[in-house]
């Protein structure tokens, strides 16, 4: 039950998130503004099979919009699909491991001494939690774009939760998004490089998941490599669930 409604809720938020395609058995996003392989995958259908046109007419969608072809999904949603996707060129990039929390496990500790949070709303704000969070994942230049997806997010009923030091400059930021049925994906979450291994990335995860179940959430989950499941998340009270694959196919034919 946990896994279909993680694979429903990230489906479902497509629609929110930028320019959705259908392409049978695939739910496809791409984002106009940037080829960020994260930003532009497909997710299939509960039980998908697919084969060889279905599987070629998904690489050409990407590859005429200069993306490279990538789909996360539930493996064991879709048993059969790896298989004829590996047929094709597609190779698993990782697996990445599903994680949930109850509101009674969650460690909310996370004072830290001269480190002060806040739920990012304005401009400047959403910019700052932005270049961290680019920061953190080595994108050098902070976009007009970034920014708005952030603003997006918050208008759409999800929350950016940002930590600066006491002189304003920004540690850290995630951000949890819009919940749909009870569900919510905490994602984002960076950490400035000089600041790494202080527990700031569990205190904006606990922070997050704690502002989502006061909001109504049930169900909250994060995606994370199998390396980060005790350190941080375990830490704040998260427990595996599943694993989600990430996919992908060459940028060219």
């Amino acid at each position: 039950m946990a896994l279909r409604r993680v694979a429903a809720y990230l489906r479902a938020r497509m629609d929110v998130q930028g320019d959705v395609q259908r392409l049978a058995p695939f739910t496809i996003t791409f984002d106009p503004a940037s080829a960020e392989p994260s930003r532009n995958y497909a997710v299939p259908d509960d039980g998908a099979t697919a084969g060889r046109f279905a599987v070629s007419a998904l690489k050409e969608a990407f590859l005429r919009r200069e993306r490279i072809p990538r789909l996360e999904y539930i493996d064991e949603l879709a048993p059969s699909l790896l298989a004829e996707l590996n047929e094709q060129g597609f190779a698993v990039e990782m697996p990445l491991s599903l994680m949930t929390c109850t509101r009674e496990a969650l460690a909310t500790e996370c004072d830290l001494d001269g480190v002060a949070w806040t739920l990012a709303e304005s401009e400047a704000q959403l910019h700052a939690a932005a270049s961290v969070q680019n920061h953190a994942y080595g994108v050098e230049t902070t976009t007009e774009a970034d920014v708005e997806r952030l603003y997006r997010v918050v208008a759409q009923g999800g929350a950016v939760a940002l930590a600066r030091c006491v002189e304003g400059v920004p540690l850290a930021a995630g951000l949890y998004t819009p919940p749909r049925e009870g569900v919510t994906e905490i994602a984002a979450i960076g950490v400035h490089t000089d600041v790494r291994r202080r527990g700031l990335g569990r205190a904006v995860t606990a922070l997050l998941a704690d502002h989502a179940f006061v909001q109504g959430v049930e169900f909250p989950f994060l995606m994370t490599e199998a390396a980060n499941e005790e350190r941080v998340y375990g830490s704040a009270g998260f427990v595996r669930f599943g694993r989600m694959l990430v996919v992908a196919g060459s940028r060219s034919e």
